[in-house]
């Protein structure tokens, strides 16, 4: 005599589904059809990991001065690049604000010279004062 098993699976609402023994061995041999060479895939890509891994440690402990010295000119480069274009957008900056200025005004000639004069001014008042306050260097003096 055959021996039949009930199952029950509980829904989301709580309700109890009766489910035959057959289609939970079949759900079962299916989940192992699928689950198995995934798992096999799996340990075979572990298993190729760590052999690469120890074939590759030796080379990358002999060539690592190379790298090292590879990886800091990258580090140059790119450092070198940033501090260009920082240079480059304070100049555009710059330009802008000149440009913004003699847009403001109709003389740009007249302008350009007032304010040159300006800057002189400007540069010899600060002369005067930095020569006044020359600061006592007596203890500097052996």
């Amino acid at each position: 005599m055959e021996e039949y098993r009930e199952v029950y699976i509980e829904g989301p609402q709580h309700q109890q589904e009766h489910v035959s023994g057959r289609s939970v061995l079949c759900a079962s041999v299916a989940g192992m059809a699928i689950g198995g060479p995934l798992l096999g895939m799996t340990g075979f890509s572990f298993i190729a990991s760590v052999a690469l891994l120890l074939i590759s440690s030796p080379l990358l402990l002999l060539f690592s001065p190379l790298l090292f010295c590879a990886a800091l000119l990258l580090v140059g480069a790119v450092a070198g690049f940033s501090a260009a274009a920082a240079i480059a957008m304070a100049a555009a900056s710059t330009l802008r604000w000149v440009f913004r200025e003699l847009r403001g005004r109709g003389d740009h000639v007249g302008t350009l010279a007032e304010s040159g004069d300006r800057l002189k001014k400007h540069g010899e008042g600060w002369a005067a004062h930095l020569q006044h306050n020359e600061p006592d260097n007596t203890w500097n003096r052996v």
